[in-house]
């Protein structure tokens, strides 16, 4: 297994996405790309990853092998890449080799493999009818104002705009974006939805998300969330499990 991204630091962007939810994963290198799927440890989140093989400068495996890795630590050696450094992932002696190649240097770290069970096989079957895609900083920014007030947030998507109300001790707060400001990209409402979360998961969900890029929210009423967006080519999809609150 030889596999090359000519640029380091985004191979780190990418990871970043998993580090935030999940301590360890079982990592897919198929024909198609790299895969992983796993749930975070008090199992109320889970992520969906794909980068595929095009954005990678060289990608070549003899067979397609499913490798148990410390994310944490994975994501610990990637920071040590520099910017100009491209990044080669192998296997040598049983364990999972990291090399940054710069002008005229070379570093190699070498990372235990474990195990981490079979892994995960799909994603929740939900039929998700209603969506809103909006700018990841102004998310962003609404969980920084319902973190003021509370450790939930409560989503509502309604026909031409999307709400949120956040209820706490600390007092509340209520948002509103319209169909066409300009936070939100593209909004979509079959019937309307709403559901309350966890606002620190949703904080390590969207945390890796780039400014001036995009996320996709879809909403069903007391159903899992689901949070999707692009990082460097790599493809995240996260699933959340609501709180049932009774009428």
């Amino acid at each position: 297994m030889k596999i090359v991204i000519d640029d380091a630091t985004s191979l780190k962007d990418a990871v970043d996405t998993i580090v935030n939810l999940v301590e360890e994963g079982l990592f897919e290198f198929t024909n198609e790309g790299v895969r992983l799927k796993a749930m975070d440890p008090s199992q109320i989140s889970m992520i969906s990853f794909f980068m595929p093989k095009e954005v990678f400068s060289s990608y070549g495996l003899d067979e397609e092998r499913k490798i148990g890795i410390d994310v944490d630590k994975l994501s610990k050696v990637l920071a040590r890449g520099m910017k100009g450094d491209s990044a080669e992932l192998g296997l040598e002696e049983g364990r999972f080799k990291i090399t940054f190649s710069g002008a005229k240097k070379k570093r190699v770290f070498k990372l235990p493999l474990i195990d981490v069970g079979s892994g995960l096989e799909r994603e929740p079957k939900i039929e998700y009818k209603n969506y809103i895609k909006m700018d990841s900083e102004a998310f962003k920014e609404v969980l920084k104002d319902a973190k003021l007030v509370s450790s939930h947030i409560r989503l509502i998507l309604e026909d031409g705009r999307f709400r949120v109300e956040i209820k706490g001790d600390e007092g509340e707060v209520k948002e509103e974006f319209e169909k066409d400001s300009g936070e939100v990209k593209e909004l979509h409402v079959h019937e309307g939805a709403r559901a309350t979360f966890p606002l620190q998961y949703l904080e390590d969900i969207v945390k890796a998300s780039k400014g001036g890029s995009q996320i996709t929210i879809h909403l069903e009423t007391d159903r899992p969330l689901k949070v999707e967006y692009d990082v460097v080519g790599a493809k995240s999809v996260y699933y959340l499990a609501p709180r049932i609150e009774s009428t």
